[in-house]
């Protein structure tokens, strides 16, 4: 860019894709709530209301559980970019396969919320979340690699490995729900619950790299 030094450019061009980043996920996190149609009411009482919201409940389930697991991918999405210093095209490229699977979890939130009785939508949808926490594990490695000199992470390993580890923590779950999709669809269905204990886990083993971290921040 014309006019700017070097290092002034690459700020400029980082501040680039973290703003487009940004955006994708605002607008994932829209068009999630746009799936869910105000519905029309046979009937004109409360209890008549109450019916058809109970029909939209599949919806609101999916609504809720792919919200949290959007929002859980930007906050990683934030603090990885916090330690970004550089950037190359494979970094831009990874990047835009990592936002691909969150713009696309709109569409597999409704398949699956549309279709619960059917097999394959949930398996979709777990496909969908795995492969953008596998993307957010490949971000990780590729920015902490010293070999790209993208950040200062691989001076810290261990906090590397905890950030590492976080990132599998939502695929390994939906991993886990996909296997349990052949064997039993009922039980499968509520794999995302076991995101909070292995993170829980994960947070637990790492807690000194935490606190450390933190600190350091004040």
């Amino acid at each position: 860019m014309i006019g700017l030094e070097p290092e002034e450019k690459k700020e400029f061009q980082l501040e680039r894709i973290i703003l487009f980043s940004d955006a994708v996920f605002a607008i994932a996190i829209t068009l999630l709530v746009l799936e869910i149609k105000v519905p029309e009411i046979e009937g004109h009482t409360d209890i008549d209301l109450l019916n058809t919201l109970l029909h939209l409940t599949p919806k609101f389930i999916g609504f809720f559980v792919s919200f949290f697991v959007i929002g859980q991918n930007w906050v990683v999405h934030h603090k990885l970019f916090g330690f970004v210093k550089g950037y190359n095209g494979t970094l831009l490229w990874l990047n835009l396969f990592f936002l691909l699977s969150i713009v696309l979890m709109p569409f597999s939130t409704a398949l699956y919320s549309e279709n619960v009785r059917i097999n394959l939508s949930f398996i979709i949808y777990c496909i969908n979340v795995a492969a953008s926490g596998v993307f957010n594990f490949m971000l990780w490695k590729y920015i902490g690699s010293k070999k790209h000199n993208l950040s200062n992470l691989a001076e810290h390993k261990d906090l590397l490995n905890f950030f590492t580890a976080r990132s599998l923590a939502v695929p390994l779950s939906f991993g886990i729900g996909l296997l349990l999709s052949f064997v039993s669809p009922f039980i499968a269905k509520f794999s995302p619950i076991l995101i909070f204990p292995a993170l829980k886990i994960i947070n637990s083993k790492y807690k000194p790299v935490i606190e450390k971290y933190r600190q350091k921040k004040k």
